[in-house]
């Protein structure tokens, strides 16, 4: 079952490559996820996007630590590096032809960080779940002050 979706609304007229069939569970490992479709937020010139991709929770510093260290034969174009972090928010720059295939990549390099903190131990398991209930309280609270705004 296929449904499209438009992922760019800041655009006006988005081009179909942003149109995107939405699975929701994208790896079996325990950790952190990609939490949906690349969006599009900003046009930097003809054909060059700024897209952000949601993660599932805040990573911490060994985690990111790992996202763009232990990444094994990234193609030389597009290199972990050129992934920025910010909170649970990963963006990066790409024309159109290349969302695809750079989704592909991000979720490999989230999934192979995953693998590698895995194996770190109970310390990081403990900092997740600390993050992961400051996160849920972050999201309560910013959920709540938008229903307050919204009859502005």
């Amino acid at each position: 079952m296929s449904r499209r979706r438009q992922v760019s609304p800041g655009l006006g007229v988005t081009p179909e490559f942003f149109y995107d069939s939405w699975e929701p569970s994208l790896t079996t490992h325990e950790g952190i996820k990609r939490a949906g479709p690349p969006q599009a937020i900003q046009k930097l010139r003809e054909d060059l996007y700024m897209v952000q991709v949601m993660l599932s929770e805040t990573p911490g510093a060994d985690w990111k630590r790992l996202f763009y260290e232990t990444q094994q034969a990234p193609p030389p174009d597009f290199l972990p590096r050129a992934v920025d972090i910010s909170g649970c928010q990963l963006r990066f720059r790409t024309d159109a032809a290349s969302v695809e295939a750079k989704t592909a990549w991000i979720d490999r390099w989230i999934e192979r960080a995953n693998q590698k903190e895995a194996t770190l131990g109970g310390k990081l398991d403990e900092e997740r779940q600390r993050r992961r209930e400051e996160y849920l309280r972050e999201q309560q609270e910013l959920a709540a002050i938008n229903a307050r705004w919204a009859k502005l």
